[in-house]
């Protein structure tokens, strides 16, 4: 376990009932589920793995896993992304928890899902454990998905928007030096709406948040940043 929850167990009171059953009640099996996201070609991407076995044997689905016995939800999410992808040490957000009683046929699954933003030249997923291929797909392209992962993806989508007006993670996606139509392009993939790319660099530099550099081009100040300062973003008409 990564955490250290010594302060929480060492303490009186830290006991299972006299005569406890934990078999009196159904316990579902728990796992995660992970969506990497990337911006290139002026379109978003998500990485993928094909199925190697049932159930869904042969479909594109998020990479993921069931928790084991002694992991904190954390600690499997980076164990299985390395496992089926090879990549590691990501930085995660957790997404939230998707848990109907039929989104797999094997057994009561809770899944937790995390998203991450990776610049894909920094990457070089492979498939392992139990994916046949893995591969970027774009947003507006998917093929059919095992499980949910459909709505997972809808609600990561959602996720972004809200992230984007809360945070700079605008800057994850893009080099450090950037076009106007690569900002343009990203924001018209995250947000479905189609701004005018110098009508958008006027907006960033009015609220101080770009550097223009030589060559036409642009880098985010971060430290600018404030609490929705995007919001003008999903205040336009599309």
């Amino acid at each position: 376990m990564n955490r250290d929850y010594s302060k929480y167990i060492n303490r009186p009171g830290y006991q299972a009932p006299s005569g406890y059953d934990p078999n009196k009640y159904f316990r579902p099996s728990v796992a995660v589920d992970l969506l990497i996201f990337s911006f290139f070609e002026q379109k978003l991407h998500l990485l993928l793995i094909q199925r190697k076995n049932l159930p869904f044997q042969g479909y594109w689905a998020l990479p993921g896993g069931f928790v084991e016995k002694d992991e904190d939800l954390r600690e499997t999410a980076q164990r299985e992304l390395f496992e089926e992808t090879g990549l590691k040490n990501l930085r995660l957000i957790e997404l939230g928890a998707f848990g109907h009683p039929l989104r797999d046929p094997r057994t009561r699954v809770i899944s937790i899902a995390y998203l991450s933003i990776v610049r894909k030249e920094r990457v070089k997923p492979r498939a392992g454990d139990d994916a046949k291929e893995v591969g970027w797909f774009p947003l507006r392209k998917l093929p059919e998905l095992a499980f949910d992962h459909e709505l997972i993806i809808k609600s990561a989508l959602a996720r972004l928007k809200e992230l984007a007006i809360l945070s700079p993670i605008l800057a994850d996606f893009l080099p450090e030096k950037f076009s106007a139509e690569e900002l343009a392009g990203l924001c018209r993939e995250i947000f479905r709406k189609k701004i005018p790319s110098q009508t958008l660099i006027k907006e960033f530099q009015k609220r101080n948040l770009l550097k223009t550099l030589s060559g036409g081009k642009f880098k985010f100040l971060r430290k600018n940043f404030y609490l929705c300062s995007l919001s003008f973003l999903i205040a336009r008409e599309k």
